[in-house]
């Protein structure tokens, strides 16, 4: 991905111009294309394209003017705290610590643990995995949060492919892998075999992230469009549309269609 400025032109109908950070109806928003922290090999343009997408529907739907910044990650948070543009796209823990220097939208792509387990299985929750084994990747946030669930058994892992076909052997009853990357195994490798719940076991998520208080009508909006995109089943057709669906399900022809996308940007 090319490292430069990528300018995002989402008028209202009734505003014309460019944004402008001296302008107040635009806003100028940060974007990392590699996403760190997040563990997405081969899926960080699919992320990239559903984002700006989704940014583009939203504005029309809000009415906002926006531009959008190519930054790389070592810069993002600071160029916020810089002032540099008024907000970024960015997975950034909502730690109190975090809640006291920036204001988190909803997130608008869920990123945390989610079970996976058999297509045929009966089990739809985690209460109904008392007594059940459950793979987990050592370290991951999943341990945390299945600790305290009630007579679930883990069982570590040092890495997802082992804990998924385990599970495909049915030698465990369920596994808990990070939203994306289990997308990501049951497309191309248990399509039909495997499956996942929802929804994750967290909060974990990409979300729109300013300086505290510093643009609440700019995360108000943005949590108000994205609410009414979802409602209208627009936003599942849109993840669906980048290969990013919780179905699993390939699309054809999708790298083409994510690299013709981009280049509008590029």
């Amino acid at each position: 991905m090319k490292r430069f400025l990528m300018l995002l032109l989402l008028c209202a109908l009734a505003v014309s111009g460019c944004s402008s950070k001296k302008n107040r109806s635009g806003y100028q928003i940060g974007i990392d294309p590699s996403w760190y922290p997040l563990q997405v090999p081969g899926q960080e343009k699919n992320i990239l394209a559903f984002s700006l997408e989704l940014l583009v529907e939203i504005a029309k739907k809000e009415h906002l003017q926006l531009a959008i910044t190519s930054v790389n990650w070592n810069n993002l948070v600071q160029g916020l705290d810089e002032k540099k543009y008024d907000a970024i796209l960015a997975l950034l823990p909502r730690y109190n610590f975090n809640l006291k220097m920036y204001s988190f939208s909803d997130p608008y792509l869920m990123t945390g643990p989610v079970l996976v387990v058999p297509a045929q299985s009966t089990i739809r929750s985690i209460r109904q995995l008392e007594g059940k084994e459950v793979g987990i990747v050592k370290g991951s946030s999943a341990a945390l949060l299945l600790q305290s669930a009630p007579g679930v058994i883990l069982r570590n892992y040092d890495s997802i492919p082992e804990a998924l076909v385990n599970l495909s052997d049915q030698q465990i009853e369920a596994a808990a892998v990070d939203t994306l990357i289990a997308q990501d195994y049951l497309r191309n490798f248990y399509q039909g075999s495997l499956k996942m719940l929802s929804p994750p076991l967290s909060d974990e998520g990409l979300r729109l992230i300013t300086l505290h208080n510093a643009a609440p009508k700019l995360i108000n909006r943005f949590n108000e469009g994205l609410a009414a995109f979802k409602k209208s089943g627009e936003y599942d057709k849109l993840l669906q549309k980048w290969g990013l669906g919780p179905d699993g399900k390939p699309v054809a022809g999708l790298e083409q269609q994510i690299e013709t996308f981009l280049n509008q940007f590029l």
